[in-house]
């Protein structure tokens, strides 16, 4: 899964969250529960795709995590991330070597 995918699954993980644990005030009892711990298993899964697969595609390493636009140029090696194909080539001036 390339970085952009991850980015916006976590993203809708993170909406159905919200939606799940703010539905625990509409209901009660078991349900309420369910929906409980279902927000916080959906929250899990969105942080658990972005520390996984919200990488760089050239140099492998974490971008830096957050809920801003799409980072355009890694801030490792400068590759930058707006190629169409799935590797981007770096363009800083230590690049690392394949």
């Amino acid at each position: 899964m390339n970085y952009k995918k991850a980015g916006e699954l976590s993203t809708w993980l993170f909406v159905f969250s919200i939606a799940s644990i703010g539905g625990t005030f509409f209901f009660q009892g078991t349900v309420q529960i369910i929906l409980f711990f279902l927000g916080i298993a959906l929250i899990v899964g969105g942080i658990l795709v972005r520390v996984i697969f919200w990488r760089c595609p050239s140099c492998k390493k974490m971008l830096h995590l957050g809920f801003k636009m799409e980072p355009t140029k890694c801030p490792y090696c400068r590759a930058d991330l707006n190629v169409s194909g799935d590797v981007a080539e770096p363009t800083g001036k230590n690049p690392k070597k394949r």
